[in-house]
């Protein structure tokens, strides 16, 4: 490698330094600059010491006499120079006895540095080495400048283009006569989307957007740029990608190196020039807003008067624009009521949103419930507030009635969750009851075949009891909403005296059971309801059961039974208010404790109790609730602690059916006979209703075939080994519903009947069940004899 030359301004100084040795008979020479990193350092430029040059090193200047130089300008000391100097560590390094010092100046007067010579002999002829230190101090301060001149030069053009670079606005170097770009920096690239490569060569007129910011008008402000009144302008220029942006640009003369050129500053205005016109469309809207609000608005300004009012305020307080703008608060309002006003403005005045709920007096004294909001706002440059009033009288009458539908509400989505759970477990409930009383069923026909008198009864009161079982199950799926009650016209007094009867044997010897009161006098006087008698018994059940707990084994229940007319009262597990409508109230009172004020508002929640673990469930009122509000009744609570309670069950009054005869419960009842041998495909995919129902399906004399996948029976039914003359399938199984499989298999076979088997009957319209093309639809658990009449009409239509 070529070694790097020596600088000239270091062959100078080494020339300077090494005549003064010569010609002042010293044996030291130096020249030195103050440190620019470090100003209490000196960096040795050169020091000619003993016939050789040391160059760049640096030393401190405390302690000795070129700190004094560098203060005072000149200094000499002739001799004893280390006692003189004693901190001076250079100086006993190189032995020296004296020394004289001048300092270099710059052309704007600040101290460069020393010019001294050093002698280990004592010093001679004073003013002959000042004069002479002067001569060459003045030239080495000369180059100093010069060498300092020159690296500004060079860390300028070096850091010309970082600045360049880092500039936020986009900057373009056009040539002085063709106004072609020669260079530009990064922001531009990055603003208009272009290498600086691709974008040399462009012209400015180039990067215009188009009408009316065209070449033509872009080589105008060119020509304006040369004659140095070139204005700041808006511009409106394309990027590469074919967007418009809004830019602020200046174009100027200058001159880069020996060159004449026009300098581009475009800064990025689209945002601005967006909010600009933001800015104007909101003031725009403001005024429409503030004209159409039905609000009161005024504004009012820092002297406490108002300067504008929309007319919603003219109206709502009753007077005219000239009573209210450029005046203050009317001086025959009450001074509370002014002073109070007065504060809010102030404190919108300052910076500070109000907002309160009070009472505001109208131009002719009338008082009307308000809400006041006052909000900070800037108005031609001064601080203004704004004061919005809202007439509040209709909403606060309002709000006790938003209140009553948000606790209804509450009660809904409780009564919902439980719904959820119980409906599920009735759901899974119902397959069990299914083979259970089938085979109930199948036992006692065996029984009859046999002959055994005593197997036919002990399954005879198991068949009552599945029976029962199945009725609370279905009291659950209707708690959930997932099945339907069977509501037909009922006279509660029979209902009544005969759930009473039943519910008697299971209360203790030591509570009375009252039931005088249900009896109708006379046939007219009876009450009538369109109702579910299953559900209707669940409720008296479940009342008379918590009656019962509240009492803790002694006192007394009474059952009342009769009309009433219920106006201005509310429900006390929904919180409706009670209408006037005709109602037939069930009641049920006890002895007991009473229920505390605190508990009222949560005895109808699931799985609330006040009772010992073990003792109760939680779920009767919930029930209770459920089935009234089905019904579309409600329930009245009546209670003291201390004085017992009366649960009062409201349900709509009902006319008698007529003539019609009434409608009663079907009684367990043997199937007897077999039926022909139809082949039946058979598709349920839980295994105990699937084998059950295959077994007693099979032992009426029916061919079935069980499949127990609907995709692997729509695949039978496709391509069958024999024909079918019966699909029996159930609703809720994986893959494929039962009304998927009815309508798939109705195209297959248009004429082939379908017996749907389904604990969520409830759920699935009838227009559903026939266009899924459903003959007939029955309930889990399936009643056997139903099961075979339905079969039968099935296989043999009339």
């Amino acid at each position: 490698m070529t070694p790097a030359p020596v600088a000239a301004g270091d062959t100078l100084f080494d020339e300077l330094t090494g005549l003064l040795t010569a010609l002042l008979g010293v044996e030291i020479a130096l020249v030195a600059k103050v440190d620019p990193q470090e100003p209490g350092m000196l960096q040795v430029l050169s020091m000619h010491r003993d016939g050789g040059h040391v160059r760049g090193r640096r030393y401190p200047l405390r302690g000795g006499p070129c700190e004094w130089v560098l203060h005072e300008g000149q200094r000499t000391v002739a001799e004893r120079l280390q006692e003189r100097y004693p901190e001076d560590d250079g100086a006993r390094a190189l032995c020296v006895e004296s020394y004289s010092g001048l300092r270099m100046m710059s052309r704007d007067g600040s101290p460069l540095g020393v010019v001294a010579v050093m002698s280990r002999r004592p010093l001679r002829d004073p003013v002959q080495l000042e004069a002479t230190l002067s001569v060459f101090a003045g030239r080495a301060a000369a180059e100093v400048d010069r060498l300092r001149i020159e690296e500004a030069i060079d860390q300028s053009r070096s850091s010309y283009r970082a600045i360049f670079d880092a500039s936020d606005n986009a900057i373009l170097i056009l040539d002085w006569d063709t106004a072609a770009i020669l260079d530009v920096n990064r922001q531009a690239c990055e603003s208009y989307g272009y290498t600086a490569q691709e974008m040399r060569g462009f012209r400015a007129g180039d990067l215009s957007g188009g009408e009316p910011f065209t070449r033509e008008q872009a080589r105008r402000y060119v020509e304006l740029a040369r004659e140095g009144r070139c204005p700041t302008f808006e511009w409106r220029r394309r990027s590469k990608d074919g967007r418009l942006y809004w830019d602020e640009v200046n174009v100027r003369p200058a001159v880069l190196g020996d060159r004449r050129v026009l300098l581009t500053f475009a800064r990025d205005i689209t945002d601005r020039k967006n909010a600009v016109e933001q800015l104007q469309l909101r003031e725009e809207q403001y005024r429409q807003i503030f004209e159409a609000s039905s609000d009161a608005l005024f504004l009012w300004d820092d002297t406490m008067h108002v300067v504008d009012v929309n007319p919603a305020g003219l109206a709502m307080y009753r007077f005219s624009r000239d009573d209210i703008v450029g005046q203050g608060y009317a001086p025959q309002l009450p001074e509370d009521y002014v002073r109070e006003r007065r504060a809010i403005v102030r404190r919108a005045l300052a910076g500070e949103s109000v907002a309160v709920e009070t009472f505001s007096i109208r131009h002719d004294g009338t008082r009307f419930e308000a809400e006041l909001r006052a909000m900070p706002f800037s108005h031609r440059g001064r601080p203004h507030a704004l004061l919005a009033v809202r007439d509040i009288t209709a909403r606060r009458a309002a709000e006790a009635e938003r209140r009553a539908l948000e606790a209804q509400l509450r009660q809904a989505q409780k009564m919902e969750a439980v719904g959820q759970l119980t409906g599920g477990i009735a759901h899974d409930f119902n397959n069990i009851l299914t083979s259970v009383i089938g085979y109930v069923v199948l036992g006692q026909e065996r029984a009859e075949q046999l002959e055994d008198a005593t197997l036919m009864r002990q399954l005879g009161q198991a068949h009552l009891a599945a029976q029962r079982a199945r009725d609370l199950i279905s009291q659950m799926l209707a708690f959930a909403r997932r099945q339907k009650g069977d509501p037909r016209p009922l006279a509660l007094t029979p209902l009544t005296r005969q759930t009473l009867r039943l519910l008697r044997s299971t209360l203790p010897t030591t509570i009375t059971l009252d039931t005088r009161y249900v009896e109708a006098e006379l046939p007219a006087d009876e009450p009538w309801v369109v109702a579910d008698p299953v559900q209707l018994e669940q409720i008296l059940f479940n009342l008379c059961i918590n009656a019962r707990d509240a009492m803790q084994g002694v006192g007394g229940i009474a059952v009342r039974l009769g009309r009433r007319d219920a106006p201005d009262l509310k429900c006390a597990s929904c919180h409706a208010p009670v209408d006037g409508a005709r109602w037939v109230e069930l009641s049920v009172s006890d002895t007991g404790t009473g229920i505390e004020p605190e508990l009222l508002d949560r005895i109808f929640d699931p799985f609330f109790s006040t009772k010992a673990p073990g003792q109760g469930s939680g779920m009767g009122l919930a029930m209770v609730h459920g089935i009234v509000h089905d019904h579309g009744g409600h329930i009245l609570v009546d209670t003291a602690a201390g004085k017992g309670s009366t649960f009062s069950v409201l349900l709509p009054a009902a006319d008698p059916p007529g003539d019609a005869p009434p409608r009663e419960r079907r009684a367990p009842s043997l199937v007897r006979g077999d039926l022909p041998g139809a082949q039946v495909l058979l598709v349920e995919d839980d295994p105990v209703v699937g084998d059950y129902l295959n077994e007693h399906l099979s032992s009426w004399g029916l061919n079935v075939t069980l499949v127990r996948d609907p995709v692997a029976a729509l695949r039978w039914l496709a391509s069958p080994p024999v024909d079918p003359q019966l699909l029996l399938t159930d609703l809720t199984m994986p893959g494929m519903t039962g009304l998927q499989l009815a309508r798939e298999a109705h195209r297959l076979r248009p004429d082939l009947p379908v017996l749907l088997v389904t604990g969520n009957a409830g759920l699935v319209a009838e227009d559903e069940l026939a266009a899924s093309g459903i003959s007939c639809a029955l309930r889990k658990p399936v009643d056997p004899g139903v099961l075979r009449d339905s079969l039968i009409s099935l296989l043999h239509p009339q």
